[in-house]
């Protein structure tokens, strides 16, 4: 499995997984090549991440590291375009999204601090639609 290559401890615990791409594409996440390889967004996130530029906290330091356990993975993705596929990050209160973040390019991710600040923000809210 992936999750131990890269280990990951108890990643099938809650690591999600969507061969079939059904939530992907219900979220409408950024895809395909010009967006993976293409983007000026790309280098502006390595840049920010190299000097720590815009809010930018978290380095390259946890990007080495994933990096390193990559190189002797192999993964091919059921579906040929999934190779292209962008994440994100959201925060759900029952079916309604409380936050979304898309990543616009490779290597413009949300911040861990973030992600966790904004689910914060939402269970201590009183938020309703």
């Amino acid at each position: 499995m992936l999750a131990e290559h890269l280990e990951v401890d108890n990643g099938e615990d809650w690591i999600f997984v969507d061969p079939e791409n059904v939530l992907y594409d219900a979220l409408q996440l950024n895809s395909g090549v010009e967006t993976t390889f293409l983007s000026v967004e790309t280098p502006f996130a390595f840049r920010d991440r190299f000097f720590g530029t815009n809010g930018r906290k978290d380095g390259m330091k946890d990007l080495l590291g994933v990096l390193g356990k990559w190189k002797d993975a192999i993964f091919i993705p059921p579906k040929q375009e999934q190779a292209f596929q962008q994440g994100g990050a959201f925060v759900f209160k029952g079916k309604d999204t409380a936050y979304a973040y898309y990543d616009a390019a490779a290597g413009t991710h949300l911040e861990v601090a973030k992600a966790v600040e904004e689910a914060t923000k939402v269970a201590s809210s009183t938020y309703s639609r």
